[in-house]
């Protein structure tokens, strides 16, 4: 028997009847991505963008260097510095005036012996000299507020190894727009593990960054068939703007 599929938004054929909760949407749009959002529940989650892993002179950096991927240490610091930055501090200064959330996740440890990190990574971190509360482990400049909540993550993915998902729960947050690094690493686990939490979710594709253009296009494709619809800071400003306005002529 052949089954009639529609192609919603993300180029994923599905049957139409199924398609009200996709993106865990609370009645999914193909033409309004936005439709639904209440800035009030939403949050910006931060992976990773901390100095060790992707400040130029961070502990992440010279790791790749030193595995001989010279071009692709190139490509995440040119594109954190170029592009993912600049572009995400419009996304938080307009996510912060609309009463969106902010959210950091942090790759650090909290342990001298790093034995609190999963164990593939703890040489990994002592070699980027990435302890909680160094400057490995800080906040890149200009990202940071102090509104903003900031937490320790101990392995790839900020739910399954921090307090991401009672923390954005204690805030309220039923939607998370995604920023960080490395696209298709710790983003792609954190969104992967949001999804099965039932979160709203949206992925920034110039505030994110992989190693490669290959590897950051992957990764969007993977995440945009469900997991998390990709848009531009520049369509998440223009949302947070125009949802903030709405909410106080309301008002």
């Amino acid at each position: 028997m052949t089954v009639t599929a529609d192609e919603n938004a993300t180029g994923t054929p599905m049957p139409a009847r199924m398609s009200s909760r996709w993106f865990n949407a609370e009645n999914f749009d193909p033409n309004d991505k936005w439709a639904g959002f209440d800035p009030g529940s939403a949050a910006v989650v931060v992976v990773d963008l901390i100095n060790w892993q992707a400040h130029r002179d961070g502990g992440s950096i010279a790791s790749v260097r030193e595995a001989g991927q010279l071009a692709e240490a190139d490509y995440l610091v040119q594109r954190c510095e170029t592009l993912v930055v600049p572009t995400l501090q419009r996304v938080l200064s307009a996510a912060r005036a609309a009463g969106v959330k902010v959210v950091h996740a942090r790759l650090a440890s909290r342990s001298e012996d790093f034995s609190d990190v999963v164990p593939a990574f703890r040489a990994y971190l002592r070699a980027g000299q990435a302890a909680d509360g160094s400057w490995s482990s800080q906040i890149i400049d200009g990202l940071y507020e102090p509104t903003d909540v900031s937490i320790v993550k101990s392995a790839s993915g900020a739910f399954n190894s921090s307090d991401l998902d009672q923390v954005l729960r204690n805030l309220g947050v039923r939607t998370v727009v995604y920023a960080g690094v490395l696209t298709d690493a710790c983003v792609l686990l954190t969104a992967a593990a949001g999804f099965d939490l039932g979160y709203r979710q949206y992925l920034l594709t110039d505030c994110t960054a992989a190693l490669s253009d290959h590897d950051q296009v992957e990764a969007e494709r993977i995440m945009n068939r469900y997991l998390a619809q990709t848009i531009t800071g520049a369509e998440a400003v223009f949302a947070f703007e125009t949802r903030r306005v709405d909410s106080e002529s309301v008002a």
